[in-house]
């Protein structure tokens, strides 16, 4: 259950990073299906390795405050929800972002997005409210179990992210799609934290 839920916010998280979709999909429509891949990867791969500073910090911090599981569930919990907030209000701001698209940039490769995705501050703090929600069954094995399922979860968003690029040389009008994606993002983290107050009333 837990496996599955790390790859879910493996998802939601790659659809809340809304410059990093852009990128993607830039290069995707002006360089090439493996140009898109290779950044595709590179986010996934940096959303994976902050997955694993997060999970193996978290799991140290919660082993060693188990007399504080509750306090740690629902701090995780408004944490999440604040930030599911904040994505969709950056959605609405930055609509902006989308006219980028259409403009040709510098080819990105796996390296330079795996930088610029580690530029942003919003995964690691929502990967260590993620680790807050499994405070009952942690050890840093199932730590690194858990960092490998959001890498997947991404890694999946990423390179759909990458083929539509490719998929939409010409259809610059229909690409609306990541402000959305953004939006879905967001709401999707506010019910992640929500889902753990009914789990604790219940």
């Amino acid at each position: 259950m837990e496996m599955m839920k790390a790859i879910l916010f493996g998802l939601i998280l790659s659809l809340s990073v809304g410059p990093i979709a852009i990128l993607v999909l830039n290069n995707g429509m002006h360089h090439g299906y493996m140009a898109a891949v290779r950044s595709a990867v590179g986010a996934a791969a940096a959303d994976y390795f902050y997955a694993l500073i997060s999970f193996i910090v978290g799991t140290l911090i919660i082993n060693n405050m188990a007399n504080y599981q509750y306090q740690i569930i629902l701090m995780s919990s408004w944490v999440l929800i604040i930030m599911g907030f904040y994505v969709m209000y950056n959605a609405l701001k930055n609509t902006k972002l989308l006219a980028n698209v259409y403009r040709k940039k510098k080819k990105l490769g796996f390296r330079s997005t795996f930088y610029i995705t580690l530029a942003n501050p919003i995964a690691i703090i929502a990967l260590s409210a993620f680790i807050g929600h499994s405070a009952e069954q942690l050890d840093l094995f199932f730590a690194l179990q858990l960092a490998g399922a959001i890498f997947i979860g991404s890694l999946i968003i990423q390179c759909i992210l990458a083929v539509s690029g490719c998929a939409m040389k010409n259809e610059y009008d229909a690409i609306t799609f990541p402000f959305y994606l953004q939006l879905l993002g967001g709401l999707a983290i506010c019910l992640f934290g929500t889902y753990n107050f009914v789990e604790i009333a219940n």
